[in-house]
């Protein structure tokens, strides 16, 4: 990830209602995160296209390095469209050529279920329900687990 490339997404990228949840400037502690490079997790990544700024794929050492957990998102216009999938799979696949072998959690918001199909999809399987506060309220989220096929 670059500054550049983190301040395109937290200023521009905006999801329309009820994606907009998503939108980095919706909780200023998010937002401070995500474009303070000294915060940033272990591994961040700016995912490009044909030279243009598509995605990121985060995923932060848990558990004393047993344990990953995820945070991704794609660029406003291409969500929604069955791209979801192949962006996801995409990201554990460079987790894996890079050495990234441990258990690989993700939060979900629980309304959110085009986001959770494609979660299931990639093999993640729901592990609880909870609430957390965040965007200046408390929401329902579900986290996930990454069953690996043996």
């Amino acid at each position: 990830m670059t500054i550049r490339a983190s301040h395109e997404i937290a200023d521009t990228w905006k999801y329309p209602h009820p994606y907009d949840f998503y939108d980095v400037t919706a909780d200023p502690d998010d937002y401070h995160e995500f474009v303070s490079p000294k915060l940033w997790p272990e591994v961040f990544q700016q995912i490009h296209c044909h030279g243009d700024l598509v995605g990121f794929f985060s995923a932060q050492p848990i558990a004393e390095g047993t344990a990953f957990e995820l945070s991704l998102g794609m660029h406003p216009s291409l969500t929604g469209n069955g791209r979801g999938l192949r962006f996801v799979n995409s990201g554990l696949a460079w987790l894996d050529d890079h050495e990234y072998q441990g258990r690989m959690v993700l939060s979900v918001a629980s309304f959110n279920m085009r986001a959770i199909k494609v979660y299931q999809a990639a093999g993640f399987v729901k592990i609880r329900d909870y609430a957390q506060v965040t965007n200046g309220g408390t929401f329902d989220f579900v986290e996930m687990d990454l069953v690996r096929s043996t």
